[in-house]
């Protein structure tokens, strides 16, 4: 952290809290070492473009309205290579190789489940842009670790609403790339935070990190697609926790986690939730088609 100039002005209370809970999270938080296991896509399905996966070090810009165009294009098709195509003539940029390579991140991002995965089934069932960009959120989150991992290592345990010092974001990319960050990747990842909306990029202060309104019909559709794709199933609240696709999703602690499967329990969207001793899990009484097809909303 940069030592407090001599001008500057006396930091408020709130500042404080800030600044010391920062220099805790500095020195505890294990930046490049993510022990939560992430949904794998390739336990969903075989990524659309393995091999357009870029340098880790190397970021673009989120393509969110984008991504929700390529949904709805992506419905009646059944190959991926007729999505690309599709989008390369939808895309406005005036560059044909800007179109190809925003179509390819487009499919590896938002379709790395198949064409006929997660985010073209949820816009089927629901036709909710709502619900959709939150689906969105958690497939490029999953898609892209040096993104995804900061939203659940970095930017999970702040506050809402704190200033965040630039040098927050260049130690967890020095720490998670071994080396010192290229100026366009640090650009980026703040850029494609705020575009997710976990920033508010708005003040002369600096970055806040942003509350985010969860929707929690696509938590409901995204725990399922992990823990119930294909039936009934029990799943332990430990397990559930250790996946960070909660986080991904805006979620800021377990307790609010707790909340939201207790209500869906409540409106009999589960088997049953049971608490026992040390022993707390949640049973299923619907796959992910059988969610989806109900058009269940909580």
């Amino acid at each position: 952290m940069v030592a407090m100039q001599r001008n500057e002005m006396p930091m408020t209370n709130k500042e404080k809290q800030d600044r010391e809970q920062l220099l805790f999270l500095e020195e505890k938080l294990p930046y490049c070492a993510d022990s939560s296991p992430r949904s794998d896509p390739r336990s969903v399905g075989k990524p659309v473009s393995a091999s357009a996966r870029r340098d880790r070090k190397s970021l673009q810009d989120v393509l969110l309205p984008e991504g929700l165009t390529a949904v709805k294009l992506a419905v009646g098709l059944n190959k991926a290579e007729e999505l690309q195509d599709k989008l390369e003539h939808e895309l406005n940029q005036n560059s044909a190789e800007t179109r190809r390579r925003y179509a390819q991140s487009i499919l590896l991002w938002f379709f790395w489940d198949g064409i006929g995965g997660l985010a073209r089934q949820t816009w089927q069932a629901y036709q909710d842009e709502q619900i959709e960009t939150s689906i969105l959120r958690y497939m490029y989150l999953t898609a892209e670790p040096l993104v995804g991992n900061c939203v659940a290592q970095c930017l999970f345990p702040l506050e809402d609403g704190m200033l965040i010092p630039p040098t927050y974001f260049e130690r967890y990319l020095r720490d998670t790339l071994g080396q010192e960050p290229p100026p366009k990747t640090l650009k980026r990842l703040k850029t494609n935070l705020a575009k997710l909306g976990f920033l508010d990029r708005s003040s002369t202060q600096g970055d806040r990190l942003n509350r985010i309104n969860v929707d929690k019909t696509a938590f409901l559709i995204v725990f399922h697609s992990i823990f119930s794709p294909a039936g009934a199933r029990t799943a332990e609240l430990t397990h559930i926790l250790k996946n960070p696709f909660w986080k991904y999703m805006g979620i800021k602690s377990e307790h609010a986690v707790r909340l939201i499967l207790r209500e869906a329990d409540a409106a009999s969207l589960f088997g049953k939730y049971v608490v026992a001793d040390q022993l707390e899990q949640v049973t299923t009484c619907f796959s992910l088609p059988e969610l989806l097809k109900r058009k269940v909303k909580l």
